[in-house]
């Protein structure tokens, strides 16, 4: 109770700190105003599957003679560089790491508080959390919408991932509904030339508890390695020890050409759209490789089933998990190990695989 209070007072104290800021601000002339303000503070891939709606409230406003400012995260620093939005962004830390970290993204926070005054507020981060929840309350905007986020099993599951209806469903509030919901789904296009003889593997998500086992990616290699294939590990900098001891694992049961690879985002982005197949669990390049079409199969767990994936932009795409009655936990795991991930087994897997590959007429 007393660490609430503390962490309540402390809340409390830069709410009235950033209300002297913007007076500071309005003396100095540095006040900014804004039509639209987005808040997407977020991870990458988060970032991704938002880009549409993003750039459906972009292209509205600006055809109403309107300006848009982001505040987004600088961890989406490379995807922005590469598909850069049309418009102004602030960035901020995502996920600081210690008490410093933490104060000094509170004081940028503050400061872009101070600074901007908008027509509207659109929220597109829909986890409620402390930081985002300030930002609702001290944002200096005549109407805000947003909406806290929910796992819920949705009428189009299957069809689109429940956080596209979220942003769907803030675009209506907002009047800047687009004529079809699958519009929001990203896409990218795919190199128009025969796909490399190559499987593109992205191993490791960004929790481990969302991941497979070595064991099980080696037998569903070992199975594809009589097919003229290579394979190639795509993982991130931090990754490549894991993915190097992963690749003599499966190199040991069999001659195999297996390469690491570690590389920018429009690297990653054209090794996955001339891929002949993508095999990945539910990360960044899991919805890259559905973004472009290629034939693809995703491991996904039951943590947040049906609020960001499955979606497919055409039967190439399949994503496979174990059914559990505690599918939406939130990954608050109560079980052993992640039955949902650890028993699909490689056999599920390869049935999935000749499924996408099927010549479509």
């Amino acid at each position: 109770m007393a660490t609430k209070a503390i962490k309540a007072f402390g809340w409390l104290v830069c709410g009235l700190a950033t209300r002297l800021a913007r007076c500071l601000a309005a003396l100095l002339g540095q006040r900014r105003t804004v039509d639209v303000l987005i808040y997407k503070v977020d991870r990458l891939g988060d970032w991704f599957m938002a880009e549409p709606a993003i750039a459906a409230i972009i292209t509205t406003t600006h055809a109403r003679g309107g300006s848009v400012v982001v505040w987004t995260s600088s961890e989406t620093k490379a995807l922005r560089a590469w598909r850069a939005p049309d418009c102004d962004t602030e960035s901020l830390v995502f996920e600081p790491s210690g008490l410093l970290a933490k104060l000094r993204r509170a004081l940028s926070v503050m400061r872009l508080l101070a600074i901007y005054r908008t027509r509207t507020l659109i929220c597109l981060r829909h986890s409620p959390e402390p930081i985002r929840d300030f930002v609702l309350a001290q944002a200096d905007a005549a109407d805000v919408r947003a909406l806290s986020w929910r796992i819920v099993h949705n009428q189009l599951q299957g069809f689109v991932p429940h956080e596209i209806v979220r942003h769907y469903s803030i675009l209506v509030g907002a009047g800047l509904t687009p004529a079809l919901i699958r519009e929001l789904l990203p896409t990218i296009a795919r190199a128009d030339k025969k796909p490399r003889p190559c499987v593109v593997i992205a191993p490791f998500s960004s929790a481990q508890i969302k991941d497979w086992n070595d064991t099980a990616w080696t037998e569903a290699v070992a199975a594809l390695s009589n097919r003229g294939l290579k394979f190639e590990l795509w993982v991130g900098p931090d990754q490549i020890d894991r993915a190097r001891k992963l690749a003599r694992i499966v190199q040991a049961q069999g001659p195999v050409d297996v390469t690491v690879c570690s590389g920018t985002l429009p690297e990653l982005a054209t090794a996955v759209g001339t891929a002949t197949l993508v095999l990945t669990v539910d990360t960044f390049a899991a919805h890259l490789a559905v973004a472009s079409d290629t034939p693809t199969v995703c491991l996904i767990g039951g943590g947040q089933f049906g609020d960001f994936g499955p979606w497919q932009r055409s039967p190439r795409q399949q994503w496979v998990s174990h059914p559990l009655p505690c599918f939406g936990c939130n990954w608050q795991c109560s079980r052993a190990h992640a039955e949902c991930l650890q028993n699909i087994t490689s056999a599920t897997v390869l049935t999935a695989i000749e499924d996408v590959l099927r010549p479509t007429s």
